[in-house]
């Protein structure tokens, strides 16, 4: 009984130990986001749609996106117009949204030491929605209460994450991750702005994420090591972004005006169940063995 005991603390105090040799986690990731925006008329889903009703018309998407780099049928910008031009907007200039993505090359460090290099719970900007608005004339006939929401359509992402360089050695994809937003294209000629104008403009446009866990931390496994991605959003020029509880993003109401939002990135690695339970035996050991030499001198 005593050998047992004995061995099993040798055991012990080598996982403790050894606990620091173990695999190390990485310093430095790459990513890359290959986002872009599904034609709501065109998509065959019920859940998506353009409110043509209302008096504003549908102006289409930019060309679609290479695949497999972008998911399939994305484009960078959507955009919707009015009945013709007014006194603000005299060329009849269409209001839109583009999708532009980021690779850790090419993006925006939020907050680390400026080096350069994604490290460890660093936040990077990963994907920037950019809301070009106009003030739009509705054509006669048209129906203000369907411009909230004006639309609803998707957007899908291809995040790829990447040990030694953009487009390097993958170790991790997301594919076909989709966020559904709507919109609300508010109606500028008196009257109340049904959830507030933060801006206070008139009223203010506003973003809807109804996607509940479209924010929710993922996970993957790379040498041995479990890693969390965590994301989150940030406001830029002329957008607040409020919980209440879904998130909606408000833009200002200025002729022409524009407005940016942010999803960003950070990452970092899971301590592993099992070995902080492995390391906490050998620690325990080490303090009984202690104890025992201490009790013997």
């Amino acid at each position: 009984m005593k050998k047992f005991t004995k061995l099993a603390m040798v055991a012990a105090v080598a996982a403790a130990t050894s606990f620091s040799a173990a695999a190390t986690p990485v310093t430095e990731f790459f990513f890359s986001q290959s986002a872009g925006i599904v034609n709501p008329t065109t998509d065959a889903d019920a859940g998506t749609f353009f409110n043509s009703g209302s008096g504003l018309t549908f102006g289409g998407t930019s060309a679609l996106l290479s695949n497999p780099q972008y998911p399939t049928g994305t484009a960078t910008t959507m955009s919707w117009k009015g009945a013709g031009a007014n006194s603000l907007n005299p060329t009849d200039a269409s209001s839109s949204l583009s999708v532009n993505t980021y690779t850790s090359n090419t993006s925006v460090e939020v907050s680390g030491n400026g080096d350069a290099s994604w490290n460890e719970g660093e936040v990077w900007r990963i994907t920037n929605l950019h809301h070009h608005n106009e003030a739009l004339l509705l054509a006669q006939g048209g129906d203000i209460a369907l411009l909230s929401p004006l639309w609803v359509a998707d957007i899908v992402a291809n995040l790829r994450i990447f040990s030694d360089s953009v487009g390097g050695t993958l170790v991790h994809d997301e594919l076909g991750s989709t966020n559904r937003i709507s919109f609300n294209e508010t109606y500028n000629a008196g009257g109340s702005c049904p959830f507030g104008s933060p801006h206070t403009t008139v009223c203010d446009d506003i973003y809807t994420d109804l996607d509940p866990l479209a924010f929710a931390p993922t996970t993957f496994w790379y040498n041995g090591i479990l890693y969390e991605l965590t994301f989150g959003l940030e406001a830029g020029p002329g957008a607040i972004i409020v919980f209440d509880p879904l998130l909606r993003v408000f833009t200002a109401e200025n002729f022409p005006g524009d407005s940016d939002i942010y999803v960003t990135m950070a990452w970092r690695a899971v301590p592993e169940p099992g070995s902080l339970a492995l390391a906490g035996l050998g620690l325990t050991a080490l303090a009984a063995m202690r104890r025992r030499k201490n009790t013997v001198s």
